[in-house]
């Protein structure tokens, strides 16, 4: 094994890694602070990716798109956690595995049939190349972006719990809600 091929799948790893780091505090954070597992979790990714990718096609702008796309998709988790989830919380926790993995069925069905099985989404310009990282070794932009933000979003996360009163205030919820 070659130390390029070993560089790069260690990107990879890490790439991957730090999306699955993303997913997995945020089901982190809404397990410890309201004591509910929600399975949709990823579910609510998969919407977040679908909007963004249909108001890219839309508007013709990668940038804005995805910017249109959180709040969006924030708004359709705040009415799905007031209206579904909210009457799942006094529920024992195998009610809520029960009624958030038909949430995902649900959803998976509902994208289907609004958006199809695939929406294609090109990265624009800037994303769309390789990056030379060393002599031999070109690395995807759009990858390194990924890598960029989830490294930035994780210290910030770690920044506000660890070092904030916001923070200190989710720890308490968690510890004693």
């Amino acid at each position: 094994m070659s130390g390029l091929l070993l560089i790069e799948q260690s990107l990879n790893g890490l790439q991957f890694g730090l999306m699955l780091f993303l997913l997995a505090a945020g089901l982190t954070l809404v397990f410890g602070i309201m004591d509910m597992i929600n399975l949709a979790h990823g579910s609510m990714y998969m919407v977040g990716a679908f909007v963004a990718a249909w108001l890219v096609e839309l508007t013709g702008s990668f940038l804005l798109g995805v910017v249109l796309a959180v709040p969006l998709t924030a708004l359709f988790g705040m009415a799905m956690e007031s209206t579904l989830l909210r009457t799942l919380y006094a529920r024992d926790h195998l009610s809520q595995v029960l009624a958030t993995f038909a949430l995902i069925l649900i959803l998976n069905e509902s994208v289907r049939m609004i958006w199809g099985s695939d929406l294609p989404l090109s990265a624009p310009a800037a994303l769309a190349g390789p990056v030379e990282l060393m002599p031999g070794l070109s690395y995807p932009a759009y990858r390194l972006l990924i890598i960029a933000v989830g490294l930035v979003l994780a210290l910030a996360l770690y920044g506000l719990v660890a070092h904030t009163r916001v923070g200190a205030l989710v720890r308490a919820g968690a510890s004693n809600r």
